[in-house]
């Protein structure tokens, strides 16, 4: 949950701190009494895109610091684990300072991260829920992914065989299109790459050919020097100062030790015997290096122009060498397919045809297990909405036909209603009202909120477009929600505000001739008043503040 949030030189707001609790929040105030700037502030939390003119004007930066609790947030802690940010307590601080060059810097913990980091942390703590994303619920995309969330994983073996199927086959699409779309370019580029293939192919490249070249050249530019350090060195084992041979008359004397004194020195004796086939080996090898080593013009000139061709071919093509032996064999499939092109094509088709075929079979199995979470789906949803003072709406999830299949399925999903008894099934964005758009989405976030895992989500006026009974309920069922989240709710209906756990007051006022935001808990009196002016929009009166009394005593034993 948001525990706190420090609002420095942000918008209109000069300095400002705001501590939270569990349970429903509400925040209400005046129009343009700085609501709206809250969020904004909240949702630079989140990740939402930064501005310039989020800074204070006259201020080189605005900086908003949030305090979380994340006990119970183990999705999020296990994704700051992955980042590699500590975590000493179950609170996180993150930051987010944004500059008047429009440039901002995110961080938690201290620790700098992306913005795309912290979008990925903060969705699974904070949902900031407001108009944009209600008219997101108009569109049918929008329909699928609620339905395949609400499965909680049902069927994911279905969607992900589906999808895999899905990509094979967009895969192969291509794949023959290319193939078929071939021409004069084609042929140019077919010659290109047969020229290519011979040359690589002429030059007989070797993994490891360079360095080994390497080690001939300079073994003949030094022949001369070469042969005088083995001269020297095998003269060392075969002079008549010889180690091999004093080490032979050492190991002799061990051995007529190890006669008095028995396995006193057979270890050592042992060890010494050792040097000596070692440096007879190596009296050997150097015998043998010294009768190979001689100076050849023609063979240093035969490895020179091999080290050159090579070293061509690595410029020309910007390729090591096994990079080269690899586009080699890539070149020969590539041109076995081009002038095997009937047969190429014959062979795409029938693999085509085979998952067309494992793809609608795939489609339909994903269709038949979410048209069996779907039933069940929209039983829950109307339970919520009918709850909702749409007592005689009725909503049916409708199962299409694509034309052809799509990536999300082979059938079109889609959400339809009927808000009153009598009235057919329409689309959403054909019948629904901004109020029932709003009682349709609070229903889906009821339904939604214990799976998300999230530990607070905050309403932005969710609430619009609906008055009297209907805000009553809505008023309860966000009561309902705070039960399992924390619940913040900017909103203008007194019942919500009656229902909540704390109400904080949204005001401005001038200091230093400037405007700035400030916020304060009501509470007792000064919060019946405002309940009251939210009744009456207008003058508060008594009657206006009995019938806020009244109301908030009576949402308390909800």
């Amino acid at each position: 949950m948001l525990q706190s949030l420090s609002i420095k030189q942000f918008a209109i707001i000069d300095e400002l701190e705001i501590q939270f609790s569990d349970g429903l929040t509400v925040l209400s105030g005046e129009t343009g009494a700085g609501k709206s700037i809250i969020i904004d502030a909240i949702g630079q939390l989140i990740g939402m895109r930064a501005s310039s003119d989020f800074v204070r004007h006259g201020e080189k930066k605005a900086i908003i610091e949030g305090l979380f609790d994340i006990d119970n947030a183990k999705e999020a802690v296990h994704m700051l684990s992955k980042l590699g940010i500590d975590i000493n307590e179950d609170f996180l601080i993150v930051k987010r300072e944004i500059f008047n060059s429009g440039k901002s810097i995110c961080r938690i913990n201290n620790q700098t991260v992306t913005l795309h980091d912290l979008r990925q942390v903060m969705q699974e703590l904070l949902d900031i829920h407001g108009q944009h994303e209600t008219q997101a619920l108009l569109k049918q995309k929008y329909h699928v992914e609620l339905l395949d969330k609400y499965a909680d994983g049902a069927y994911h073996d279905a969607l992900t065989t589906y999808q895999d199927t899905f990509e094979t086959h967009r895969q192969k699409l291509a794949e023959l299109s290319e193939l078929e779309s071939a021409d004069q370019a084609l042929l140019q580029r077919l010659d290109l790459m047969k020229f290519q293939y011979e040359e690589l192919k002429e030059a007989k490249l070797q993994e490891d050919e360079v360095t080994q070249l390497e080690v001939d050249i300079k073994r003949i530019q030094n022949s001369e020097q070469l042969s005088l350090a083995l001269n020297n060195a095998y003269v060392t084992l075969t002079d008549e100062h010889a180690i091999t041979d004093r080490l032979y008359e050492l190991s002799t004397q061990l051995q007529n030790i190890d006669q008095i004194l028995p396995d006193t020195y057979a270890t050592l004796k042992e060890q010494v015997d050792q040097f000596y086939y070692l440096l007879e080996d190596t009296k050997h090898q150097l015998y043998d290096e010294m009768n190979q080593n001689e100076f050849d013009e023609q063979m240093l000139n035969e490895l020179e122009s091999r080290m050159n061709l090579l070293n061509n071919l690595k410029r020309k093509y910007g390729k090591d060498i096994p990079e080269l032996i690899t586009y080699q064999s890539k070149l020969e499939d590539e041109i076995n397919k081009i002038e095997n092109y009937e047969e190429s094509t014959a062979q795409l088709r029938a693999d085509i045809q085979l998952l067309s075929e494992k793809l609608m079979a795939d489609g339909k199995k994903l269709s038949h297990e979410r048209r069996q979470v779907a039933r069940t789906l929209r039983d829950h949803i109307v339970r919520e909405i009918q709850n909702l003072q749409m007592k005689d709406a009725n909503l049916e999830i409708s199962f299409k036909p694509y034309d052809k299949p799509q990536k999300d399925g082979i059938e079109h999903i889609e959400f339809l209603i009927s808000p009153n008894k009598g009235e057919p099934l329409k689309s959403l964005n054909k019948i629904a009202s901004g109020g029932e758009l709003s009682r349709i989405m609070l229903a889906l976030k009821s339904i939604f909120v214990r799976s998300r895992g999230q530990t607070a989500i905050l309403f932005d006026e969710v609430d619009s477009g609906v008055s009297g009974q209907a805000a009553q309920k809505m008023a309860e069922k966000m009561k309902q929600i705070a039960s399992v989240i924390q619940v913040i709710c900017i909103s203008h209906l007194p019942q919500v505000a009656s229902m909540s756990d704390h109400h904080l007051y949204i005001s401005k006022h001038e200091k230093d001739d400037r405007t700035t935001t400030s916020v304060q808990e009501v509470t007792g009196d000064d919060r019946i008043e405002e309940v009251a002016r939210m009744i009456s929009g207008a003058a508060v009166t008594d009657l206006t503040k009995q019938s806020a009394k009244e109301m908030i005593e009576h949402n308390h034993t909800v």
